[in-house]
């Protein structure tokens, strides 16, 4: 077998190219190859006639090459083309000489397909466009037409030649006059010369034909690609996202995704024929318009889509949950019945609307209280500088504005929270509760403090987790009235690793229930009143920040247990 691959179809690019999948991608084998040599009626005369040029290719190799690389680099695409290439212009035109000598080789097997199908690939990664590889067929064709007609001219001149030198009374062989023989041999000169070009013409079809099959396999691969991406984005996306064919008996579910099945427990099958959020939606709900606007029209700006979009209440696995639904229709015959909704869940952000009014209640009603209390101080030491009661006034006074102030900067830690960007990062989990357990400490010298756990433990948490770790902490000291307080920190992992559960008891007197009832949603987020709450709060939203969650439950005989599951690094 020749080798018509060295060479020809082995550079620098090379490398990158698996030979194997690309004749499976394009269906190119032995059998395939069979098949279009017979459509072509290319055979063995046919390789033998091409077998026939090799000297001819090798004389007028230099001129065929420097005459195709000529016309390329007079046009601007190509030229550029050519300057993309990791091979310079002289090594360009041996790698052509080296094709134009495989077009002679004589015998063209799935080796010679395969470095053809290379060279097309070659060609596409080079972003060459399909009519410039194409085009260079046809330069090909005038060069060696050229060859060919040259053959013909050489032929029909030998002939020529060779009756004129025979002797006027040289007999014939009778069988035709003499003007008969010589156009006859004219005639068959001109024959073969055709058929050489018929024979070669097919093989530059063949090549046509792979290259025109790397090109569409390329295109093929480039939508597969888009299709997967389309489908990796549809599934992973975060948000619930659900494709909706319009039919004449109404809205039918053609496929959810991964977020939507998992917040709301149903597949695209058991939703297939209901209307989404009729189906999903309380019975005295209905679509409202959105009340914030900026979230919709970031995305009208980034889009060209015909979006609408309205606010809806839908029941998921977890609770009623806030959206914002968005459908974008497809605009793309055969497609247009089809429509994506997506929904962006906005439930966290209508409850920090209702957090800071609840602060800004808390505020009124610490400040209404506390300086009520010291304006009632100032006002009885003023009428009576010498009052009996005059140090448990100041006291009173010094006290409230003391709360007054610890409130404040509470509700500052809140806000902090609520509107603060923060960062996910590695931390040591150990080291990190031994630091606040340290400050907390020094506070409360007569409480005793243990920690259990691996020292290797590590979160994926922002840094403001220390935040959470201290008010529950410190919240268990400020409140435990027993004799010998005591707080213990366990860390444990999960069985799959992917959580650390942090438990903190105490044996105080344990939380009342209508403290972390609010953040459980059993009581209304609007009776939150107390300090202590708020500081159950920063640690909730810290912790939520996190990925994680906060569970309490009653310690035994006497006390609370707060679990905080935080992700595992």
């Amino acid at each position: 077998m020749t080798d018509s691959s060295e060479p020809f179809g082995h550079g620098r690019l090379n490398a990158i190219i698996d030979d194997e999948t690309l004749m499976t991608d394009i269906g190119l084998d032995e059998g395939e190859i069979e098949w279009r040599k017979a459509f072509l009626d290319f055979d063995e005369s046919d390789a033998e006639t091409l077998a026939g040029f090799e000297e001819v290719f090798a004389e007028h190799a230099d001129e065929v090459v420097d005459s195709f690389y000529d016309h390329l680099t007079d046009f601007e695409e190509t030229q550029a083309i050519i300057d993309r290439s990791p091979k310079s212009l002289s090594e360009l035109k041996q790698s052509q000489k080296a094709y134009l000598r495989t077009l002679a080789s004589g015998e063209y097997d799935i080796e010679y397909f395969r470095t053809r199908a290379r060279i097309g690939k070659l060609h596409e990664l080079l972003d060459m466009p399909m009519k410039h590889y194409l085009g260079q067929y046809n330069i090909y064709y005038g060069i060696l037409l050229a060859l060919v007609t040259d053959r013909i001219h050489d032929r029909l001149k030998t002939t020529i030649e060779q009756t004129l030198e025979r002797p006027t009374d040289e007999e014939t062989d009778g069988s035709l006059p003499d003007s008969d023989r010589f156009a006859q041999l004219l005639y068959e000169d001109v024959e073969e010369g055709i058929d050489e070009l018929h024979s070669l013409l097919k093989l530059l079809n063949l090549d046509m034909q792979v290259a025109v099959d790397t090109y569409l396999q390329s295109r093929v691969d480039d939508l597969e690609r888009e299709r997967d991406r389309f489908a990796a984005l549809f599934e992973n996306v975060p948000s619930p996202v659900v494709a909706v064919r319009v039919t004449d008996g109404g809205l039918r579910v053609e496929q959810v995704n991964n977020a939507f099945e998992e917040l709301f427990g149903y597949s695209a099958q058991e939703l297939a024929d209901q209307n989404v959020e009729q189906f999903l939606m309380p019975a005295d709900e209905t679509p409202r318009p959105v009340e914030d606007r900026a979230i919709v029209e970031d995305l009208q700006s980034s889009t060209e889509s015909e979006l609408s979009e309205a606010e809806v209440t839908l029941e998921t696995q977890f609770g009623r949950r806030e959206f914002i639904r968005v459908s974008a229709p497809v605009k793309s015959p055969p497609l247009d019945d089809l429509e994506y909704a997506f929904y962006i869940d906005v439930t966290d952000q209508k409850q920090r609307q209702e957090r800071l009014q609840v602060l800004s209640r808390v505020m009124r009603h610490n400040i209404r209280n506390k300086l009520s209390t010291v304006k009632g101080a100032i006002t009885t030491l003023t009428a009576a500088p010498d009052h009996n009661n005059k140090a448990e006034l100041l006291d009173s006074a010094e006290e409230a504005t003391s709360k007054l102030l610890s409130t404040s900067e509470k509700i500052y830690k809140v806000e902090q929270q609520v509107a603060g960007d923060v960062e996910q990062r590695t931390l040591s989990l150990i080291p990190l509760i031994d630091t606040v357990i340290e400050r907390v400490q020094d506070d409360y010298p007569d409480c005793e403090f243990t920690t259990a756990g691996s020292a290797d433990l590590e979160i994926n948490a922002p840094n403001t987790i220390e935040i959470a770790f201290k008010e529950l902490i410190e919240n268990a000291a400020e409140h435990n009235t027993s004799p010998h307080p005591e707080i213990n920190v366990r860390c444990t992992e999960s069985l799959d690793d992917k959580y650390v559960t942090v438990r903190i008891a105490d044996n105080g007197p344990g939380i009342p229930p209508t403290e972390y009832e609010v953040l459980t949603g059993e009581r209304t987020r609007s009776q939150l009143d107390h300090t202590s709450g708020m500081g159950l709060w920063i640690a909730n939203w810290t912790v939520t920040q996190a990925g994680g969650s906060l569970t309490f439950s009653a310690n035994s005989p006497r006390g609370s247990i707060v679990e905080l599951r935080l992700p595992q690094s």
